[in-house]
């Protein structure tokens, strides 16, 4: 902005807080009445004041450096302490560029060039010269803009705080767990509170945390943070190209052993693969080419059988997965694509606490998660089997499962038929009979009787 030009007028009406206004207003009454050393003086008490302003919003906020300042400030004021409250306004504008990241360092340069003239104008001895400094109307002015534009009208975004309170944030049960709502939730609480300059590291410090697993508390959450960074690329995209061209090069300086790592998130964001260095996606191709599902711990690699080169590898991989490895997968993140091996293997279950075992184990984890055509093969699974129809936690089981489905996922109607028609047959209508209830609750009536099948 143009300092010669600008109508100080309109500054006034940039500025977000009141009480900063009014301080502000005396540097310009000063400065139209032709007291230029008062208004430079006044400016830097209207700096200081909306600075203190800002750390109080952000100390609300949770801000851990905004905090210590605003404590030691106010025990300062509550004991007079003067010599206290004049160190900490000397170091003010260090300590917003350092640690609350208030003021970025090129801001700093202008505002510290204030603060000496500040001193030239209040503090005669600190001029060398015989006569007291006299600031010239087009410095002041340049004072004055600059105050307005780099503190007064600014926000009190945050800088490297967000970090620690995204941490304690996400590992919270206040954090939400569904995709949409995690996109807003972080757009509104972080995105929108960030300082632009500090976006790209925060893409950056999702990233990590999906290739490289640091921070380690941050391991049970990766879906959450997946959904973070999509709300980075979807809510920042000015912030976006140079967050993917970050992270490209990252994907292809990853050590071996985060491989897994780097082919599940490619799953997550598929449009990092064509912009992988050639070696990188010979190794990643490899990776899934050589897996055994034998020996293999790390079920993060089984999310890329999403991503068409590595498909045939992956599905294959799944299909050869014994009965405990299939669990753990599940476990790790019940995929689309392990239901198939997950119904079959349940639907063969060999007895009945194997049965309830295969349960919980391989179907369960999939709650909330199954459509109409899946919960069809679940409950023909069911009754294709004794030994999974006549388990004695069968009708439980179900029951939760079914409960967590909107009504357009549950059974048809035509499976919902065939199961009621075989527990009638096998005399099981009462162990079932709140499963029944259930799915007559969107409008499903029990069919007539079958006629007894001829032996």
């Amino acid at each position: 902005m143009d300092a010669g030009f600008i109508d100080l007028d309109i500054l006034l009406t940039r500025i977000r807080n009141g009480q900063s206004k009014v301080y502000f207003l005396d540097a310009v009454k000063a400065y139209k009445a032709g007291a230029l050393r008062a208004s430079l003086t006044s400016a830097w008490v209207a700096l200081v004041y909306d600075l203190i302003a800002k750390y109080r919003e952000l100390s609300v906020m949770g801000d851990a450096a905004a905090i210590t300042f605003i404590t030691s400030w106010d025990a300062a004021t509550a004991t007079n302490d003067v010599k206290k409250l004049l160190q900490l306004e000397a170091g003010i504008l260090e300590d917003a560029t350092a640690n609350t990241q208030v003021v970025n360092g090129i801001a700093r340069t202008h505002l510290e060039r204030l603060r000496e003239d500040r001193h030239l104008c209040a503090h005669p001895a600190f001029s060398a010269e015989a006569q007291l400094f006299e600031p010239s109307p087009e410095l002041v002015r340049l004072h004055l803009v600059n105050v307005v534009d780099l503190v007064l009208a600014q926000e009190p975004l945050q800088g490297r705080a967000i970090f620690d309170l995204y941490d304690a944030d996400v590992q919270s049960p206040g954090f939400p767990t569904t995709h949409a709502k995690i996109l807003d939730y972080v757009e509104q609480r972080y995105l929108a509170r960030i300082r632009p300059q500090n976006i790209q590291n925060f893409g950056l410090v999702l990233a990590k945390s999906l290739l490289k697993g640091v921070p380690p508390q941050w391991e049970p959450q990766q879906r959450k943070i997946i959904s973070s960074l999509v709300a980075v690329r979807e809510r920042a995209p000015q912030a976006w190209p140079n967050i993917f061209f970050a992270i490209a090069r990252l994907l292809d300086t990853l050590d071996p052993a985060s491989r897994p790592r780097a082919i599940a998130f490619i799953a997550a964001f598929p449009d990092f693969w064509q912009q992988l260095q050639e070696p990188t996606r010979t190794a990643l191709q490899a990776t899934v080419d050589n897996a055994n599902p034998a020996t293999l711990t790390d079920y993060r690699i089984l999310a890329g059988v999403t991503v068409a080169p590595f498909r045939a590898g992956l599905l294959a991989v799944i299909a050869g997965l014994n009965r405990d490895r299939l669990a753990a997968a599940v476990a790790a993140r019940a995929l689309a694509d392990l239901w198939p091996r997950a119904v079959e293997m349940y639907q063969g279950s060999g007895g009945w606490r194997e049965s309830e075992a295969n349960f919980r184990d391989l179907i369960a984890p999939f709650t909330g998660r199954l459509n109409s055509q899946q919960l069809d093969q679940l409950l023909d699974a069911i009754i294709d089997n004794g030994q999974n129809w006549d388990a004695a936690d069968t009708d439980t089981l179900l029951l939760g499962l079914l409960r967590n489905t909107t009504p357009a996922d549950r059974p048809s109607a035509d499976a919902r038929n065939r199961f009621y028609q075989h527990i009638r047959r096998r005399h099981r209508t009462a162990k079932y009979e709140d499963v029944l209830t259930f799915l007559q609750s969107d409008g499903w009536a029990l069919p007539p009787p079958e006629p007894e099948p001829e032996h």
